[in-house]
């Protein structure tokens, strides 16, 4: 940046001696200069923006000075768009430089910063773009810069074509067979040949950068949602944020499709509404009133700009509960969604209740907010649409309303008139970009609200993963789980646990019981490390693996080996392993069905996902395994062979259970009850030893 600031000031202060420039081209120059060296402090996003103007102006200047100079052939200076181009490439600056500062500016660049700050190694999409960096972010940064720049030469050409359109007319009414024939095919053929091909081009840019930045915040989104049980502390700290899936699958596609093609069509429209006002302001320099002699100056730059400023501000009237609206659209839509996914998930529940009257209820009731809120953004923008078409189509006659006695009189030519109308209707086009593109810009607010809603949850929930008081470390050369001064606290900060001291020693097996709510399985929860609220210290012993198997499994949809290996990696564990497991479970008969592809989770029954996650086990072989309720789903004699099975295949792994059923006593070495304390609060008290029995055989 240092070095492209200096290299303008260079240029702007080299024109002054020349003095073949006009002279606010010069001063721009230094403007730009002061824009370039301050904007390394705005998000790099912006920034981009900001270099490729500096660079638009350094082009264009320079252009404009070598054909001053006569160094450049004829046909190419006729090409050239007007001197003042490089100026208005110093406002685009200046605009976006002071629109950084715009609060929800600042909200938007906060969710895409990120990717181009970051130096993950380039992606492998898009091999015609590895020569632009080495690193994800400088890729990124430089197609974005490509982009612009492409913008840069559509808004050079129709200025253009602008001052084409003007020479054709001219030749029309000078009936000048070879002025006209001049224009069509030595200036507009080129100009309609480059047109297409660079607009051909923008798609391929613009979609390469698409896919490589929604890859990169996918993934960045996902690992972070993943990362340290903070998507399982988001529901827990009753966040407003619903459905994480749709704000990682849709929302970040909508967000980068929008802020790609908003902020390129914004800068592109602010871009022509420069260039353009110059150009009405010139034609339209001694207007006169048509019907007096009242002569304003600028009369239709000042009429489009009051025109364009009520129009927007009516249509923000109008339009504004629309973002509020597609907000609320996109979370009752999802909610929808995952009624009926759930639905789904649950199938057999729902049959076995015979409760499809319930869930057809439950789902129009669910359908009928959607379609209550749809009517409610379809009212809305039918009165929009009314209120712009109608603005539309009202503007598309005043330039020649109020150029046609200039006309008729003599005043302007037939080009000029032409010229006028067209310039016009460029700078109301550009200054009614918030009207045309109101809805749009309601639904990408909304979007943005929605991923920042989502980032501000995982902050929250990744703060309290950090700052909890409830510590779990190793403890040295101990062998033994201690907790120390545990205090357990429910979300909403409702103490339920408090062991004051307690040792799980490495080796005999340990029954947890004690009333519903009395907080048995947040303290293995707070033993694994995910549950924050709370306060103490446990420690565990260095070097072990730990394992908590939940009452219902998690069975990933994919392959049955990668149900069995899960979390492991599907080539973890060899063919006759995982078989050898699933014998030992009794879920023999499922061993040559390793490799189907298959939501396994609907064709097991409750019994068999325990068994299979117990299989899980005896593949991983934990030093510790916790399993709560983990075989709740088993009839008693099979719950008694799957501990006799633990208690042979895994002789060197401390289990520690939690159960109601009486019969658990009898497989564990100990007992420990959950005891209701003077306080209210639950404490671990243990029981009489047991004495185990030997392990069961193995049903066929």
């Amino acid at each position: 940046m240092k070095a492209l600031t200096i290299v303008i000031g260079a240029f702007a202060l080299a024109n002054l001696p020349i003095g073949k420039l006009p002279i606010y081209v010069t001063l721009s120059g230094f403007a730009l200069a002061a824009i370039v060296y301050a904007a390394r402090q705005i998000s790099p996003y912006l920034r981009i923006f900001v270099v490729m103007y500096a660079l638009g102006y350094l082009l264009l200047a320079s252009a404009t000075l070598l054909g001053e100079l006569g160094l450049l052939p004829d046909l190419v200076v006729s090409l050239l768009p007007p001197a003042f181009s490089a100026s208005a490439a110093g406002v685009f600056a200046a605009i976006v430089f002071g629109a950084s500062f715009i609060p929800v500016i600042r909200t938007i660049t906060t969710l895409a910063d990120p990717y181009f700050y970051a130096t993950t190694p380039s992606s492998g999409f898009g091999r015609l773009f590895s020569w632009l960096g080495a690193t994800e972010g400088q890729v990124g940064s430089r197609l974005v810069a490509l982009l612009i720049a492409i913008n840069f030469v559509q808004v050079g050409m129709q200025i253009r074509l602008n001052l084409w359109s003007r020479d054709l007319f001219n030749a029309l009414q000078e009936k000048n067979t070879d002025a006209f024939w001049y224009q069509i095919f030595v200036i507009f053929c080129p100009l309609a040949a480059i047109w297409i091909a660079i607009a051909v081009y923008e798609v391929f840019v613009d979609s390469a950068l698409q896919i490589r930045w929604r890859t990169w915040l996918t993934r960045r989104t996902a690992a972070r949602w993943l990362d340290n049980g903070t998507h399982y502390r988001i529901p827990l700290m009753s966040s407003d944020t619903d459905n994480p899936d749709q704000r990682i699958q849709a929302d970040i596609r909508l967000f980068i499709a929008q802020t790609m093609s908003l902020s390129i069509q914004l800068l592109s429209q602010a871009a022509t509404l420069v260039s353009f006002v110059i150009i009405l302001w010139t034609l339209s320099r001694d207007f006169v009133i048509p019907g007096t002699d009242l002569v304003i100056p600028g009369f239709l730059v000042w009429l489009v700009i009051a025109y364009a400023v009520i129009g927007t501000w009516l249509t923000h009237l109008i339009g504004r509960p629309l973002i509020a609206l597609d907000f609320r659209q996109e979370t009752v839509e999802a909610d929808f969604r995952f009624s009926l996914a759930r639905l789904r998930e649950y199938g057999e529940q729902v049959a076995l209740l015979r409760g499809e009257k319930a869930e057809t209820q439950r789902l129009d009731h669910s359908f009928s907010r959607v379609v209550a809120n749809f009517l409610q953004i379809l009212s809305r923008r039918m009165k929009l649409t009314t209120f712009t078409a109608g603005y539309s189509q009202l503007s598309v006659i005043f330039p020649y309303v109020l150029a046609a006695p200039s006309y008729f009189v003599g005043k302007i030519t037939l080009g000029q008139f032409q010229q006028t109308a067209g310039a016009f209707n460029r700078v109301e086009t550009a200054m009614s970009f918030f009207i045309s593109a109101y809805s749009t810009l309601a639904s990408y607010k909304a979007n943005v609200d929605r991923l920042t809603t989502f980032n501000d949850s995982m902050s929250r929930a990744e703060a309290v993963g950090r700052e909890t008081s409830l510590a779990v470390r190793t403890s040295g050369e101990e062998h033994d789980l201690t907790l120390q001064d545990v205090r357990l606290s429910l979300p909403d900060g409702r103490a339920i646990v408090h062991v004051d001291g307690f040792t799980f020693e490495e080796g005999p097996s340990v029954l947890v019981t004690g009333p519903s709510g009395s907080g048995k399985s947040t303290l293995l929860r707070a033993i694994s490390g995910i549950w924050p609220f709370g306060s103490g210290q446990v420690h565990v012993p260095p070097g072990r693996k730990m394992m908590l198997i939940p009452q219902k499994p998690y069975i990933p949809v994919g392959t049955l080996r990668a149900a069995v290996t899960y979390p492991g990696l599907d080539q973890q564990y060899g063919d006759e392993d995982i078989r050898s497991a699933l014998a030992a479970v009794n879920l023999g008969h499922l061993t040559d069905n390793l490799d189907l592809e298959d939501n396994w989770a609907h064709h097991l029954s409750g019994g068999e996902q325990q068994r299979l996650s117990l299989a899980r086990a005896l593949l991983a072989k934990p030093d510790w395994l916790f399993l709560d309720e983990a075989t709740a789903s088993l009839d008693e004699p099979m719950e008694a062979i799957a501990y006799g099975i633990i208690a042979e295949q895994l002789p060197n792994t401390t289990v520690v259970s939690i159960g109601h059923r009486s019969t658990l006593i009898a497989m564990h070495d100990k007992q420990v009850v959950m005891h209701k304390e003077e306080s209210g609060l639950f404490d671990l008290r243990e029981k009489t030893a047991q004495v185990r029995p030997s392990p069961a055989p193995v049903a066929e």
